[in-house]
């Protein structure tokens, strides 16, 4: 299976692919002969109780956010992704001002996750996740100033406005249906 699109072939995700695909005796696909393909972006966002993500005009009436809607320029930060497309611009300015709360969002977002990177090009970091949902939340985060970088089984390592942070990692809390979340216990070095 390739994508001829974006250069890419299909890679496992998942550490049971090899029993899974042993049970696979039948692929279905839609009417058009295409498979659906599950993609998520990161659009809003509640920090502290204030939404973000939505664009108001002058009157305080909501604005409809299309292809021609001014993107927040992430250009200040170099490990930034350059197709993430985020519009609401004031998320920017309070992560850019030191916000406590919305650097600790997004400090948290570059944590807590079963993401892997991967650096394909010199310079050109890729997240591979388990699930879209993750990816998305990892990429704003980077996006927004909190990179991943490197996971070992003992830190993860992240750059966090433009300093390098190592976190020493305590314990993982995997997700589960009672729970439904997974944790990350660590304590910066």
């Amino acid at each position: 299976m390739y994508y001829p699109k974006n250069d890419t072939p299909a890679q496992a995700r998942t550490t049971t692919l090899s029993e899974e695909l042993g049970q696979i005796k039948y692929i279905f696909s839609d009417k058009t002969g295409t498979l659906t393909q599950n993609i998520m972006t990161f659009n809003k966002c509640s920090i502290n109780g204030k939404a973000y993500g939505d664009l108001y005009d002058f009157s305080g009436q909501r604005v409809e956010i299309t292809e021609r809607t001014e993107r927040v320029d992430f250009s200040w930060n170099n490990l930034a992704d350059p197709k993430f497309s985020f519009h609401d611009h004031s998320l920017v300015e309070m992560v850019r001002s030191g916000n406590p709360e919305t650097q600790e969002f997004f400090r948290l977002l570059s944590l807590c996750h079963t993401v892997m990177p991967e650096e394909k090009k010199e310079g050109e970091l890729n997240y591979q996740a388990q699930s879209p949902d993750e990816g998305a939340l990892v990429t704003a985060a980077r996006n927004f100033g909190f990179v991943f970088l490197s996971r070992t089984p003992e830190t993860i390592t992240v750059v966090e406005m433009g300093k390098q942070v190592i976190y020493e990692l305590l314990a993982i809390l995997d997700f589960n249906n009672m729970r439904k979340r997974m944790s990350v216990i660590g304590e910066r070095k």
